[in-house]
């Protein structure tokens, strides 16, 4: 009876799960218990560790031990979060990837089957991105809706779109590995929509799947420490992003400006700057691998398309942009209570 079930697990699904680990080990133990409940899939967990202090790690062996789908790839350090999603990923070998915070579960244990059945009907479908709640108010998170704000309304149905939120998704693995996979230069922030492009100038589409929930565990009075260097990666990959991008590099004045009076609007006008010029230097250094002529990241025209009907044209006009994007207060910061730390 053990071995027809053992065949039976074994025809079903393979998934591969991604998680990133550093420290916070208790989070990421109910992670992990979340994700060996799902059902009708083959799983395998793997859990990409950036460096966590040695009892942390220890602690996290001790759980993953009891688990013979559960595996852990120690990194002596931090290698930012494309990085670690491009080690976790190549090291399995489903079609079917999905990467979860190490703060967050599934609110259902068919979430992941879900997942197989939405990419098997769909084959030009490149990535699901789930809808993310929080865990503790059940309301939707707002640090995590990367869509542009007049979707809200949208929240409770499938829209194709052109990024997703790094909290909770599924990529299909052979439309990333044609895409390039993760550009690990970035650290952190931007790597999705950086690799959203090269998927949808391959061809393929992304949507938003309400139907898949992920509860992620953020406090709601959380303040973000945008002074902590956060934005400061925001904008360096930001401008990094559009040079690759864009068909003018001129062109990057205007978010570059746009950037720059953002962070003077919330006290962070010299990390603001840094991030400016970090980007452009960041891709001086791209460039010069290589040659002259040719292309780094060239979008077709019916990519262009695509990001226009699914993102540009729901951003409004430019002075609506300046209104709704520039001169706002970053999201869960409050810039007069900030003493000023601008300085990252």
């Amino acid at each position: 009876m053990a071995n027809m079930a053992t065949d039976e697990h074994q025809s079903l699904p393979p998934v591969d799960v991604v998680l990133l680990s550093w420290n916070r080990v208790e989070m990421t133990i109910e992670t992990i218990e979340n994700l060996v409940n799902q059902q009708g899939i083959n799983l395998k967990v793997w859990i990409v560790d950036q460096g966590s202090e040695p009892a942390n790690l220890q602690q996290l062996k001790d759980a993953a031990q009891q688990y013979e789908n559960v595996y852990i790839h120690e990194l002596e350090e931090n290698v930012g979060v494309p990085g670690g999603r491009n080690i976790g990923i190549d090291l399995g070998t489903a079609e079917y990837t999905v990467s979860i915070d190490n703060d967050a579960i599934f609110e259902s244990p068919h979430a992941l089957a879900q997942v197989v059945q939405i990419f098997e009907q769909e084959p030009d479908l490149g990535v699901i991105g789930f809808r993310i709640r929080n865990f503790y108010t059940s309301q939707d998170d707002e640090f995590s809706w990367v869509y542009p704000k007049s979707r809200k309304s949208e929240r409770e149905q499938r829209f194709t779109t052109t990024r997703f939120s790094g909290c909770g998704h599924a990529i299909r693995r052979s439309v990333f590995e044609k895409a390039g996979k993760y550009d690990a230069d970035l650290f952190f922030y931007w790597e999705e929509t950086d690799l959203s492009y090269r998927i949808i100038n391959l061809g393929y589409r992304l949507i938003y799947e309400p139907a898949i929930v992920v509860l992620h565990k953020y406090s709601p009075e959380a303040r973000v420490r945008w002074e902590d260097k956060r934005f400061y990666y925001l904008v360096r990959n930001a401008i990094y992003m559009f040079l690759k991008y864009a068909p003018s590099k001129l062109k990057v004045i205007t978010p570059a400006l746009g950037y720059l009076i953002k962070g003077s609007y919330n006290n962070l006008f010299w990390q603001t700057l840094k991030g400016v010029i970090d980007g452009l230097l960041m891709y001086g250094r791209l460039q010069s691998r290589f040659s002259p002529s040719e292309s780094l990241c060239q979008i077709s025209s019916d990519a262009r398309h695509y990001l226009y009907e699914n993102e540009l044209k729901y951003r409004g006009s430019f002075w609506n942009r300046v209104k709704t994007e520039v001169l706002v207060t970053l999201p869960g910061y409050t810039p007069a209570n900030s003493l000023n730390k601008s300085n990252a």
